[in-house]
């Protein structure tokens, strides 16, 4: 079984690459954000060290983690963000490791696919194979922000000077899919890829 991690800057069409992967080639896709929030659930062991960290604040009226009360609290802090993320993370790595270790050991899947918005997130969970960073310009990806999700020139503007430079994805990462142009593009990019293999 073959693992690649997909990684790029919001806004770049992550998504819609994973979906094509997931439809075209039947790879099975895993993002680690769905995976954080499940482990992030009442009961779980990050879900207790994120409340110990920023306390009782956080959560909804079911005792669950608020996403957004959560967000409010760390956006634009970078210690709190680390502190968050040191939660969160090894839990996530660990479930990750579990996971790729018995979907290989079933035999069934011939392609996984970890989603990650930061390429040094897929690296220190060490299950990937090959790391593919999707990208798009700037200005594409704020067009893409503002209609898709209806975001201000100003949260994108900080959630893009919170994200790796395009120098860094691009070092970090052996292949680019351009997503700046049309979803056949796209799918010329993605054929030539899976036929390598």
């Amino acid at each position: 079984m073959k693992v690649i991690g997909i990684t790029g800057g919001v806004g770049s069409g992550k998504s819609e690459v994973l979906r094509l992967m997931e439809k075209e080639y039947g790879c099975l896709v895993i993002r680690s954000d769905d995976v954080a929030k499940d482990l992030c659930r009442k009961g779980n062991a990050a879900y207790i060290q994120v409340v110990q960290a920023f306390g009782q604040k956080i959560l909804d009226a079911e005792g669950e983690i608020d996403r957004k009360r959560l967000a409010a609290e760390v956006f634009q802090d970078a210690d709190k963000m680390e502190q968050l993320n040191a939660c969160i993370h090894p839990e996530v790595y660990l479930w990750l490791r579990e996971t790729i270790l018995h979907l290989k050991a079933q035999g069934k899947i011939q392609v996984a696919v970890v989603e990650a918005a930061l390429e040094k997130e897929l690296e220190e969970a060490g299950v990937c194979d090959a790391i593919w960073y999707v990208h798009a310009s700037e200005p594409v990806r704020r067009k893409r922000l503002k209609a898709s999700r209806g975001y201000t020139d100003e949260k994108i503007d900080a959630m893009f000077a919170s994200q790796m430079s395009e120098a860094d994805f691009r070092k970090a990462c052996s292949v680019v899919i351009d997503n700046n142009g049309s979803l056949e593009d796209v799918q010329r990019q993605l054929a030539g890829l899976f036929g390598a293999f």
